[in-house]
């Protein structure tokens, strides 16, 4: 008994210090733009009680529905109410359930490599900073673990009590998959031609492991029309219960299939669907080996080098894992899907290789484990457990590093067009001027930039009832008591504060000061701010002792 509460303890211990680096500080950094419109949209979920799925933008309902209980508890009822702490918790509980939930393939990849695995996945600057972001990307990836992980029970479950409700998991984590995101069908493929894959090994009668510890069953195809009959009835009725909003939209569900349309194209890096977010495609493959774009190098190369020697160990029929070596190659083929759908894909973002991620990091806990075994004499296990624990602290150090002290440092591989501090800084600027303005939040704002490039402003600005944005200066109407803008319309902007200045009487003409010098809404892309001088002033009364003269 000693051994398997020794193992969950180290699981504990190695989840706890993944929740540490998930939870402290969520809001150290401002967020991001895709943030601040998941933000925004599940305002209105909140606020009006409805959603409806938009199948060009926004991805799935599941990031929305699931952040409501933790409004809710929060005693949120108004988006004001919400912080960013309240919103990337979700994504930090479900990064934690990431971690802990490794323990549902003890038996497959083996106590201490399920251990290792949890360990890489706390540690995983990857994995801890994308569980800090509001986007559905983590979501994707926990429940697309966690219908694996459901399968894998099923196929070791021996009790049909036991093996109709981990079927039932199963499919309520595929039916959250394709709530969450609709790249769902890449994983979907990727277990599809591995679990093929497994069963033609079968079929040629190729035992699935050479170990001599007890093998894995692996179901004949004629054996799973029924579990997969099951999966699939409660999958659909997940989805359709979350894209008809509840069945309050009848058109959502045929919307989630529709919409495969619209990301085929941008998948396919067109240029109206995808823009910059093209790459080659190596990019994965340059982010998780050797990122050195300015200031220090970053790599994940420690958990791909471990996950192609578990992979190997698991080809040559090497594991001591109870359950065999089955469940490691089904990942190794699973893995490998992945990477090269992804690879091949022209649009690529960081977030994206999470899946493939998570794969590898399942591979590397079995080969951490396999090459200490493998190593010669107590001396060599020693010396290659000790190799493993400094690598995973210099992991550790880089997750540290890329969610805190490097948070928003473009030279950080996962800080992908981040806004910067600035904003904020611009934005505690607007609230003083608000708190000398007779409005108060009711001040006028306007904020006009190019292409509506202004995200994640209308988060920022949520508080101020009539911040306006645009696209372009309007030609007719005031011009606000602040005004946010970018270079490419300051032109049209001082224009139009002219005409208007020179038709007012003179008692009702104002001019307009800078905020602040060198604003930027991200790296490389300028923010102009404006404050009509009435209000400059009366700020700066308020704030003499603060205020040079």
């Amino acid at each position: 008994m000693k051994r398997p509460v020794l193992v969950l303890g180290l699981l504990l211990t190695v989840t706890a210090g993944g929740a540490g680096l998930r939870l402290v500080s969520l809001d150290n950094r401002p967020m991001h733009c895709d943030e601040g419109v998941h933000a925004v949209k599940f305002g209105e979920l909140l606020e009006k009680g409805k959603y409806e799925y938009d199948p060009a933008e926004y991805h799935g309902p599941g990031l929305n529905y699931l952040t409501l209980p933790i409004a809710w508890l929060a005693g949120a009822a108004r988006l004001t109410d919400v912080t960013e702490v309240h919103l990337r918790l979700l994504l930090a509980v479900f990064g934690i359930a990431l971690i802990a939930g490794t323990l549902l393939l003890w038996d497959g990849l083996g106590p201490w490599a399920a251990v290792c695995a949890a360990a890489l996945a706390a540690v995983s600057p990857a994995m801890i900073f994308f569980s800090r972001y509001y986007i559905q990307e983590m979501l994707l990836v926990c429940f697309t673990f966690f219908a694996l992980a459901a399968c894998w029970r099923w196929l070791r479950s021996d009790r049909p009590a036991a093996r109709a409700a981990w079927l039932v998991l199963a499919g309520v984590c595929f039916g959250m998959m394709h709530v969450a995101k609709e790249t769902c069908a890449i994983a979907v493929f990727a277990m599809v031609v591995a679990a093929a894959a497994m069963m033609l090994r079968r079929r040629r009668g190729v035992r699935a492991s050479q170990s001599s510890a007890p093998q894995a069953p692996w179901p004949r195809l004629k054996c799973l029309a029924g579990p997969a009959g099951l999966v699939l009835l409660v999958a659909v009725v997940v989805s359709v219960l979350f894209y008809s909003s509840f069945f309050t939209n009848a058109d959502g569900p045929a919307d989630s299939i529709r919409t495969y349309t619209k990301y085929v194209h941008r998948a396919a890096g067109t240029p109206e669907e995808a823009s910059w977010h093209v790459h080659p495609w190596h990019y994965y493959a340059e982010i998780l080996l050797w990122w050195h774009h300015g200031g220090a190098v970053w790599t994940e190369a420690f958990i791909i080098a471990l996950a192609v020697a578990g992979f190997g160990f698991a080809i040559a029929g090497r594991g001591a894992a109870p359950g065999g070596v089955a469940l490691v190659r089904f990942l190794g083929v699973y893995t490998i899907v992945m990477v090269l759908v992804y690879s091949i894909l022209p649009y690529k973002t960081p977030w994206c290789m999470l899946g493939f991620l998570h794969g590898l990091i399942l591979l590397g806990g079995f080969g951490a484990v396999q090459l200490v075994r493998a190593a010669p004499g107590r001396a060599g296990k020693a010396a290659a457990a000790v190799v493993l624990l400094a690598a995973g602290g210099h992991l550790g150090w880089q997750g540290w590093r890329g969610s805190f002290a490097a948070c928003e440092d473009p030279g950080n591989p996962y800080v992908y067009a981040h806004t910067t501090s600035d904003v904020r800084r611009l934005v505690a600027r607007i609230e003083e001027y608000a708190a000398v303005h007779p409005d108060g939040h009711g001040m006028p704002i306007q904020v006009i930039c190019p292409a509506h490039d202004y995200w994640p402003l209308p988060w920022n600005l949520r508080r101020f009832t009539r911040a306006g944005f645009d696209d372009h200066v309007p030609d007719k109407g005031a011009i606000a008591p602040v005004v946010i803008t970018q270079p490419a319309l300051e032109a049209d902007l001082t224009r139009r504060i002219f005409e208007i200045y020179e038709a007012a009487p003179f008692e009702q003409r104002h001019l307009y000061m800078t905020v602040f010098e060198n604003l930027q809404l991200r790296h490389g892309v300028p923010l102009r701010a404006y404050v009509r001088k009435d209000l400059w002033e009366a700020w700066a009364a308020a704030h003499a002792p603060e205020v040079p003269q």
